[in-house]
């Protein structure tokens, strides 16, 4: 919603928008120029909202709660209303467009793409899922006006966002299960993969990971357009001589059957990423930005706000942060945390997100923090739907096998627990939703305390 709002400010027109808690993204807009409200009532809205209902147009996303008093306000006053995606689908429609999707890896994945795009001098506009580091937002708009426009962007699977898009290029990363309030169950959910791909033009491309293809394509399942597969191995677009340099950043050549594109230096960490970067070559590949281009952009990518976040990192400790919240993130996550400070004890922070995923994944989540030393499990976040009777962070725990685990009902009462456990080595602060607000008080406490 954010990057829409700045795409609109962008074009010059007035943007007002109401959400129900300032955050740092909230000011940042506010800042930029976007009138933003907090309050939860009719009289809140702006004068010129109230004044002009003909010539405003009302966008919201699904997490927006129907007994919401300024919503009800405006769906009944004449006021033009639609789904974010709607406004999304129109601007992709009119344009070339590069759509990323995937449960996991479709931000880190997207802002890769936007930034080699924006170092080719492409003229791009990206609509980010998170805060692309090199450029502190999750909108980008290249300075180069000269070449037609084309759009990249995060095709997000929540509530079938996704399918409202028009994608030239599609990448999809990884499908594993989730959002099972919205698909039901696993075939639900691949078989929404699976409309998106049909979305393609015939003259489009579908990058797939071999094993989303395996999952997606068969006789039964035929696409239309061209399908190119990657992985780290056993597949047409691979990579080889991967290794880390002194930096403790990944090298690796991209290899497929055209190109070849030696000694990539990778800044962001974890295998999953040299598997994301391999789609993302090819998609830019493909849109004709030259191999040594690609080289130099990746090398100067920062990665993205949230994603393996290094907010302390000493020889004694280290405090990580990171959106991760489904068990297969989690995982992947805590082991690439145990091969890059091997020996070192994980102090995990957990504050699972919506009741509904909870509930589909309760043992995947327990199983996948019993990879850390010692967990401190806070309530879950859910800002669009209702409590589930018997689903609470308390369940995780039930279900979890670690020695080292706690409840902790508030910041206050975290940072209490905190305090009265062994020094901690490393540090993570994990989960979707509002986890960022813990960042400041555990980095306080942990300077604090071990100076």
């Amino acid at each position: 919603m954010s990057a829409l709002a700045r795409w609109f400010n962008r074009q010059g027109a007035q943007v007002f928008g109401h959400d129900m808690s300032k955050s740092s993204l909230t000011d940042q807009l506010v800042d930029e120029g976007v009138n933003i409200h907090f309050e939860v009532a009719v009289d809140a809205i702006p004068t010129t909202i109230l004044n002009h209902p003909s010539d405003t147009l009302v966008v919201y996303t699904p997490s927006i709660s129907t007994k919401n008093p300024i919503w009800q306000y405006l769906v009944t006053h004449g006021y033009q209303v639609c789904k974010r995606g709607d406004v999304l689908s129109l601007i992709t429609r009119d344009h070339y467009t590069l759509a990323v999707a995937g449960t996991h890896g479709k931000t880190t994945s997207t802002s890769l793409a936007a930034h080699i795009l924006c170092y080719a001098n492409e003229n791009i506009t990206a609509f980010l899922g998170g805060i692309a580091k090199n450029y502190h937002t999750n909108f980008i708009a290249s300075p180069n006006t000269k070449k037609e426009v084309s759009i990249v962007i995060e095709a997000d699977e929540f509530d079938r966002f996704f399918l409202q898009l028009y994608p030239d290029i599609a990448i999809i990363t990884t499908v594993d299960p989730d959002h099972l309030d919205i698909y039901r169950d696993v075939m639900g959910f691949e078989e929404g993969f699976r409309q998106f791909l049909n979305r393609l033009p015939e003259q489009g491309l579908a990058i797939l990971h071999r094993h989303v293809a395996k999952k997606l394509l068969s006789a039964a399942h035929p696409l239309k357009t061209q399908v190119v597969q990657y992985a780290l191995s056993d597949a047409p677009i691979y990579t080889s001589n991967v290794k880390i340099n002194q930096t403790g950043h990944f090298v690796f050549d991209y290899v497929s059957e055209k190109v070849v594109i030696k000694d990539i230096e990778l800044p962001v960490p974890g295998y999953h990423n040299i598997e994301n970067a391999l789609a993302v070559v090819t998609a830019c590949l493909h849109m004709g930005v030259p191999p040594e281009i690609i080289r130099e952009a990746i090398h100067t990518f920062q990665g993205v706000a949230r994603r393996f976040d290094k907010i302390i990192e000493r020889d004694d400790l280290v405090f990580l942060d990171d959106y991760g919240h489904h068990p297969v993130e989690i995982t992947a996550l805590l082991t690439t945390i145990r091969k890059i400070y091997p020996g070192k004890k994980i102090t995990v922070i957990f504050r699972p997100n919506q009741h509904s995923r909870t509930q589909d994944f309760l043992i995947e989540i327990a199983q996948s923090l019993d990879l850390a030393d010692c967990v401190f499990l806070l309530d879950i976040y859910s800002d669009r739907e209702a409590p589930i009777e018997g689903i609470s962070s308390k369940s995780i725990l039930g279900k979890m096998k670690l020695a080292c685990k706690h409840y902790a009902a508030s910041k206050e009462d975290l940072i209490a627990q905190l305090a009265q456990t062994d020094r901690p080595e490393i540090v993570v602060n994990l989960g979707a939703g509002d986890a960022d607000v813990f960042i400041q008080p555990i980095k306080e406490f942990l300077l604090k305390n071990y100076p």
